[in-house]
């Protein structure tokens, strides 16, 4: 009689421990398949600090603004073309400066700002401000005078000013002229005025 009892206690603790093992193995599989399925809502693409919403749609961190769709692209110096404003000290040519600088060219991107000087930004978090004055390219040492007379008198200019991620670290000011030319230092901080390159395909 012992024996049936203790059999019968083995096999209900048996039971018990295989329900419990099911039960958690069953548990772990939820769980990462909720991990999975769940859509990362930091899933940061860039565009001023923007990011997706549960519903995929684009949101913008607070303080950033829109990088106008105009500007987005690749801009590329032309091959022939002249230096803006040279540096006072410079161990390069101007030549050289517009050869390497034709090379390398500018990304001005939602999930991503590249220059030759600069380097890479990713996430970039973008201020624009429409309808600028000529002082603010004085401010960040470009000589407005003498660049603006290479363009027509009532040019529109817009600055884009690009930090990293968090908004905070100023990385690099740009500006954008009748939305056709883009003007930032290059290589050797010379200044350049880009075009952008055309989309193939």
């Amino acid at each position: 009689m012992k024996n049936i009892i203790s059999n019968k206690n083995f096999i209900t603790i048996a039971v018990v421990c295989v329900c419990c093992v099911a039960i958690f193995a069953a548990v772990a599989i939820l769980i990462a398949r909720g991990k999975s399925n769940q859509p990362d809502y930091n899933d940061n693409i860039g565009s001023t600090g923007m990011q997706l919403d549960e519903n995929g749609n684009l949101i913008v961190a607070q303080g950033s603004d829109y990088l106008p769709e105009s500007c987005v692209g690749s801009w590329e110096v032309a091959k022939d073309s002249h230096v803006l404003q040279s540096p006072r000290n410079t161990d390069i040519s101007e030549e050289d400066a517009v050869k390497e600088e034709y090379n390398s060219g500018v990304l001005l991107a939602y999930d991503s700002y590249k220059t030759s000087r600069t380097g890479s930004v990713f996430s970039p978090f973008y201020k624009v401000k429409n309808n600028c004055t000529r002082d603010l390219m004085d401010a960040v040492g470009m000589q407005s005078d003498g660049i603006m007379d290479e363009f027509e008198k009532d040019a529109v200019i817009t600055q884009i000013e690009v930090y990293d991620q968090s908004g905070k670290n100023l990385y690099d000011t740009v500006f954008i002229i009748n939305d056709q030319y883009l003007i930032y230092y290059g290589t050797g901080n010379f200044v350049f005025a880009a075009t952008k390159m055309e989309a193939v395909g």
